[in-house]
């Protein structure tokens, strides 16, 4: 995604999204953060090269806040249910990174790795 477009995708997140909880967070369809499991309200956006960053802070305020990074984002949507960013590269939260490997992506979590088909979904959800 060119410099430009990215950073139109980063004025579109912090005009309408900015200050919204999201009660999931999920790397494609694979839940990140467990719906409803916690809460987290979107703080910032920034740009760096070809990377977009996603401040984040837990909605009950307590703890210092985290980063979730996109590499080369594209498709942005945001509605009533929340923002999905249809490609990425590489995606990373606290502990938690997936990246793509042709049809397929690898996700390594505190839990253990392993690789999934892509099979059309988006690669990053943000869900209220």
């Amino acid at each position: 995604m060119a410099t430009d477009d990215l950073q139109q995708l980063a004025a579109r997140l912090r005009a309408d999204a900015l200050n919204r909880v999201f009660g999931a967070i999920r790397f494609w369809r694979f839940a990140v953060v467990r719906p409803h499991d916690q809460a987290f309200e979107l703080l910032s956006v920034a740009v760096d090269g070809d990377r977009l960053d996603l401040e984040l802070r837990h909605a009950s305020g307590a703890g210092s806040s985290s980063l979730l990074s996109v590499w080369a984002p594209a498709g942005l949507s945001i509605g009533p249910a929340g923002v999905a960013i249809a490609a990425a590269e590489r995606l990373r939260f606290d502990d938690n990174e997936a990246w793509l490997g042709g049809a397929d992506y690898r996700i390594r979590t505190p839990r253990g790795e392993g690789g999934f088909a892509v099979a059309g979904a988006d690669a990053l959800t943000l869900e209220t």
